[in-house]
């Protein structure tokens, strides 16, 4: 046999001894479970909440003249359900974890519900079982229509179908939506936490910062704007602006005999005590209940009760400067005072915790680390994605982005202009 042939007969062979295995099925489908018995109630005059059994089910629907589906659940319904000429599908992808994010489909959902009732249609609203997911989508629509707290309209609703339970995330963020007055507050400070909080989940499983949770970073207030905010904090060093009003993320003290005590020490460790920075000692600042020594020797004063930010290097200036700090002093105050949801407990200033910020580039990659300021790359403050960070007071704050007073300060339009000149 020459060579020629025997290559031909191995190559005859190969195909016939080489067998693929079937691929295995890559999408999930709703043929691949069993939600149990058919289980649906009647919540509302064509309003039905239910199972994924009961969505599945065409002799159920035809039976309850149902022809709008929304389905909530980890996959879509069959095809024979969502290819349905006479059924209108809307498939929400979520899974039934305190963590999803379901409030961000509150609007959406409570649209198709009324405009297809609206039309005449019945709407069957499922998840696999019809008792948290899908109950806290009827529970939000129900919120909105009747402007109803969450207590009221969950005891509405479990009146009608007795095993609706929202898990504990699902509850949070209903009180979140009545809060918000029944609709997305963006610029909602329990809002941003929430959103924020979401994104430090997913950073921790990603060890970086996904595309889906990019809106959580917000423009850089430093660069040019057409309609720029007067009120704003810059870099002490170079006065570049690093965070307007608006991203401050404000808490409440978490002890008050705590908050007259003097910021405590920040440590190296994520979950430690902040401190100001660049503390060089390691004496506990109970010590000293009205400063901090920093490493350049100077006092940072406590602010919180005193209403006083420390000027970072030495002062040295006739009564223009005297007078501008106490402005400064006083309009620090103001701003806490006036953003407290409650006159009597006024804000913690201690540190100031900010939304993730665009020129902060270290945090798209790294869970954790330091910020620095954009123009003269000073230390300001830092940042902690997937662990809490405790503030002086006490509070606990996750994801944690924050300056440190000593490296900042605060100014408005008018100070802007003195500095200009």
């Amino acid at each position: 046999m020459s060579m020629n042939e025997g290559i031909a007969v191995v190559t005859k062979l190969v195909p016939t001894s080489v067998r693929r295995a079937p691929e295995p099925a890559t999408v999930l489908t709703r043929e691949d479970f069993n939600a149990g018995p058919i289980s649906l109630d009647e919540i509302e005059p064509g309003l039905w909440l239910g199972n994924a059994s009961a969505a599945a089910d065409i002799g159920t629907l035809e039976r309850h003249t149902i022809r709008s589906i929304l389905s909530i659940d980890s996959v879509p319904l069959p095809v024979h359900i969502t290819d349905h000429p006479n059924l209108r599908v809307r498939h929400i992808q979520a899974a039934d974890v305190p963590r999803e994010d379901l409030i961000r489909h509150f609007e959406d959902s409570n649209r198709f519900i009324a405009d297809s009732l609206a039309e005449g249609r019945h709407v069957l609203v499922h998840c696999y079982f019809g008792v948290s997911r899908s109950a806290t989508i009827v529970i939000a629509y129900i919120m909105q229509k009747y402007r109803l707290g969450y207590e009221a309209a969950f005891q509405r609703v479990k009146a009608k179908r007795l095993f609706v339970m929202p898990n504990p995330g699902f509850v949070n963020q209903l009180k979140l939506y009545g809060r918000m007055a029944y609709r997305i507050d963006r610029t909602n400070e329990r809002y941003k936490l929430f959103r924020l909080r979401l994104a430090g989940d997913n950073v921790r499983k990603a060890k970086r910062l996904p595309t889906e949770c990019m809106d959580v970073v917000k423009t850089d207030p430093g660069v040019t704007q057409e309609s720029p905010e007067p009120y704003v904090y810059r870099c002490r060093k170079c006065r570049r602006v690093v965070a307007s009003r608006s991203n401050l993320l404000l808490h409440k003290p978490k002890s008050a005999t705590i908050v007259h005590q003097s910021p405590a020490k920040i440590g190296r460790e994520p979950e430690a005590t902040l401190e100001e920075e660049g503390t060089g000692d390691e004496a506990e600042c109970d010590r000293s209940p009205s400063s901090q020594v920093t490493k350049d020797g100077e006092n940072v004063p406590e602010h919180v009760h005193t209403n006083a930010m420390a000027t970072g290097s030495s002062a040295s200036g006739g009564g223009m400067n005297e007078l501008a700090e106490k402005v400064r002093r006083s309009s620090i105050s103001s701003e806490h005072s006036n953003r407290s949801s409650e006159k009597d407990t006024p804000m913690c200033n201690k540190i100031f915790f900010i939304e993730p910020l665009a020129w902060m580039t270290d945090i798209y990659r790294n869970t954790q680390g330091r910020l620095y300021c954009p123009k003269c790359t000073v230390k300001l403050g830092s940042f902690n994605w997937v662990m809490a960070t405790k503030c002086p007071c006490g509070a606990e704050i996750y994801p944690a982005f924050y300056l440190v007073p000593s490296k900042t300060e605060y100014s408005t339009v008018v100070q802007n202009v003195q500095v200009t000149v």
